[in-house]
Formats: C-alpha cells, sequence, structure tokens
C-alpha cells in the first residue's frame, strides 16, 4: 500500500467549495434573473472541460456515451424545469423560484466522485482508472445538460409569464 498523496488531495477544495455553493443556492427561493442565469452553468462547463482538459483524447465508446448522457441529461433538465414552481409577484413584477435540490445533489456527486477517482487512481497507481474517470466526466456532461436544458425551459416560461402578467406598454399618440 502506497502512501496517500496530499499535495493532489488539495486539489479537492475547489470542487468542494464549487458544491457547497451549489447546495447554498438550490436550498432556497430565489427570483428568477433572465440576463444572469446563464452565468452559473457557463461556470460549471467551464468547470466541467477544464476537469477533463488533462487527460488523453477519448476514443470513439467515450464520445457516445458523452453524447448520450448530454441528450439524457438535457431531457431530465427539461422535465425538472416544467415541474418546477414559478411564482410571480405583481406588486415588483418579479418571478421566484424554487427548486427541488435532487439535480444539484447530482451535480455536485459527480463532481465528489470525479475527484475522488482521480484523487485515488493517482495516489494508488490504479490500473483502468480513466475508463472509471471517463464514466463520471459522462455524469458532469449529463449535470451541465440538465442544468442548462433546465435554465432555457425556466427562461422561456418566465418570458411567457412576465408577457401574460405585465401589460406592454404603449406610447402616446
Amino acid at each position: 500500500m502506497t502512501p496517500t498523496d496530499w499535495n493532489h488531495a488539495s486539489s479537492f477544495a475547489i470542487p468542494l467549495l464549487i458544491f457547497a455553493l451549489v447546495i447554498r443556492r438550490a436550498l432556497r427561493e430565489r427570483r428568477v434573473n433572465t440576463t444572469r442565469m446563464w452565468l452559473y452553468p457557463a461556470i460549471l462547463g467551464v468547470a466541467a472541460l477544464l476537469t477533463m482538459a488533462h487527460e488523453p483524447l477519448p476514443g470513439l465508446v467515450a464520445i457516445i456515451g458523452f453524447i448520450a448522457a448530454a441528450i439524457v441529461g438535457a431531457a431530465v433538465g427539461y422535465l425538472r424545469a416544467r415541474h418546477q414552481q414559478l411564482t410571480f409577484d405583481p406588486k415588483t413584477g418579479a418571478i421566484s423560484s424554487k427548486a427541488t435540490p435532487i439535480g444539484v445533489l447530482l451535480l455536485g456527486g459527480f463532481f465528489l466522485l470525479r475527484f475522488a477517482l482521480e484523487f485515488y487512481s493517482h495516489s494508488r497507481d490504479v490500473p483502468h482508472a480513466l475508463g472509471l474517470q471517463r464514466a463520471t466526466d459522462a455524469g458532469l456532461i449529463f449535470s451541465f445538460a440538465l442544468m442548462t436544458a433546465q435554465r432555457w425551459e425556466i427562461w422561456r416560461r418566465a418570458k411567457a409569464i412576465r408577457a401574460e402578467k405585465v401589460p406592454v406598454e404603449t406610447t402616446p399618440s
């Protein structure tokens, strides 16, 4: 048994921080800000790409798995958004959303699992660990697609609610 490489273990700090921020945001009702709602998926998408960037180029089977994960993730994200509660405040014209934390826990779980497998495989020199990492990479892609599709559907629904509830201002003739 080889000793643990604690320098590599310090790379858990960023994923744990991202996980904590994701959980914190998911557990409260928040206003739907249609102009800023794409920032969070973009940050998580970049984090997922940076996570996978230092690995060798994936083979055809892994690429097919990544595409399938993206398709299934987008479908689940759409369905999750369709079951999300959107409320309109007539006083302020604001739309609020309350999310279920299941998808967020899934995303955080894939990030944690991905880094745990990488840490374990590097510290123990485990053969064939790349296949396990590819599976968790597919999970990250699934989670990113889920979040992006969910945001798209919430954005679309929020625009429709706002158009229905807020009358269009007309200029005097």
